[in-house]
């Protein structure tokens, strides 16, 4: 058994108690244990167990009632009931509502220990995978980068995951601010990879007369970028602003890993996945003499081209308040919700910096708000004075737009429920109907 393993045993016979007890602690469990389920969920909370081992009738509450409680919790571990003949009934049921399994009196003490063993091991899993899950998204921000429901946002997605697990360039394709360098972070922290370093050039303000020495070394100077990026990725952003003799050293380096110090003949190896970004058009690059055509080639091969934010629209108002509530928690300011005002305004707008540009609105409205500023919608206003107001041309598409995301929202936040949609909405469940109809709002790609 599993030295390892926690388990906690409730059962009101003390007999059955201390012999349960016994025969987990001769197996090498840490075992914690209660007398009745008064305290179950307290107890559950501040130890953790893999499993808990539960008699189903108790006075006051049953372990029925416990697992049901727990249930609702965060982290609700695996069940089996032990139970007595005339519980059998209350344990299917149990069951039925995912506990992990249930024995009748008197048990096997070999057939319980297998199976609290194959349960602790299956929950022990489900915790190691939940938390690899939330440290990915963490650690590779795409759930500030690409929060929404749009097909372009999906079809990224995709493809970064995609495109994770496998070791050729990948080039990002998208305007200032659309989140390439975020979306190269987590091209490398869902790789296996993840562990190593990344590496940001900024080959736009890279010194010509350096740039050797820089990128791989010289005898002068330890460190080189290739270096620091060894075994992780090295993002190069904009490699169009390099000359075309700094484009063939990185083209080598590319085809074959190989690589010499500026001042020296000796080869070295490079292992590292490339991954590069521009805001222009590579066709045209290569047409200009701004990008070598072999380079573009190869770091080309695979591309995602990340969306502005006009080709998500119908997002932006979901978007907006997913980085308020992250500053206001941040802060800890309490939500200071949009106002009609605030919300023709976001809608309205072209946001020229995309995604940045609506997260640092964001911030910079908390923070007003923080600051006591009774007037945070000036910020939505500073939006509209920054680009000579809003075009008048612009209020039909973002009233649509708005129209969209708010239904968009209810419905994924009312499961699909059309009586309660509408009622949150304050229309009627036809002119829902019609709205929808006339958005071209599809419920089934909301659920």
């Amino acid at each position: 058994m599993h030295s390892n393993y926690k388990v906690l045993i409730i059962d009101d016979d003390a007999e059955v108690r201390r012999s349960l007890v016994h025969l987990f602690e001769r197996a090498k469990w840490q075992v914690s244990e209660l007398s009745n389920a008064l305290n179950g969920v307290k107890k559950i909370i501040s130890i953790n167990p893999d499993i808990v081992i539960s008699d189903v009738k108790m006075p006051n509450v049953s372990g029925l009632q416990l697992f049901e409680e727990t249930l609702a919790s965060e982290s609700c571990p695996p069940f089996i009931f032990v139970s007595a003949h005339a519980d059998v009934a209350m344990a299917v049921k149990a069951m039925q509502q995912g506990a992990y399994s249930f024995l009748e009196k008197p048990f096997d003490p070999k057939r319980l220990l297998m199976a609290a063993q194959n349960a602790a091991k299956q929950c022990r899993l489900q915790r190691q995978n939940h938390q690899l899950h939330a440290q990915i998204a963490a650690l590779s921000g795409l759930d500030q980068l690409l929060v929404g429901n749009s097909p372009a946002l999906v079809k990224v997605r995709g493809e970064l995951h995609q495109y994770a697990q496998i070791l050729a360039p990948v080039m990002l394709h998208g305007e200032t601010g659309s989140g390439k360098e975020l979306a190269a972070r987590a091209l490398h922290n869902l790789s296996q990879h993840s562990s190593q370093p990344f590496v940001t050039v900024d080959c736009s303000v890279m010194a010509m007369d350096h740039f050797g020495a820089m990128m791989f070394g010289s005898s002068t100077q330890e460190t080189c970028y290739l270096q620091a990026a060894e075994g992780g990725t090295l993002f190069l952003d904009e490699p169009s602003a390099l000359s075309n003799k700094q484009q063939a050293a990185l083209l080598r380096v590319v085809d074959t890993g190989q690589y010499h110090p500026s001042d020296s003949i000796a080869v070295k190896h490079a292992n590292v996945r490339i991954v590069s970004a521009t805001n222009g058009s590579v066709e045209q690059q290569i047409v200009s003499g701004q990008l070598r055509e072999d380079l573009a080639f190869r770091l080309n091969n695979f591309a995602i081209t990340m969306p502005s934010l006009r080709d998500f629209s119908d997002d932006i108002y979901m978007l907006f308040n997913y980085f308020s509530e992250h500053y206001f928690r941040l802060y800890g300011t309490p939500i200071v919700p949009l106002d009609t005002e605030d919300i023709s305004s976001i809608m309205a707008h072209t946001w020229p910096g995309n995604v940045r540009e609506l997260k640092h609105l964001a911030e910079r409205r908390v923070v007003r708000s923080q600051q006591g500023d009774s007037s945070v919608s000036l910020a939505m206003r500073q939006v509209e004075g920054n680009h000579n107001n809003a075009n008048k041309s612009m209020l039909r598409p973002a009233v649509a737009a708005f129209e969209r995301a708010l239904i968009a929202q209810s419905l994924i936040d009312h499961e699909g429920k059309m009586e309660v949609v509408a009622e949150s909405l304050g229309i009627g469940r036809r002119t829902l109907n019609e709205k929808m109809v006339k958005l071209d709002l599809d419920k089934s790609s909301f659920l």
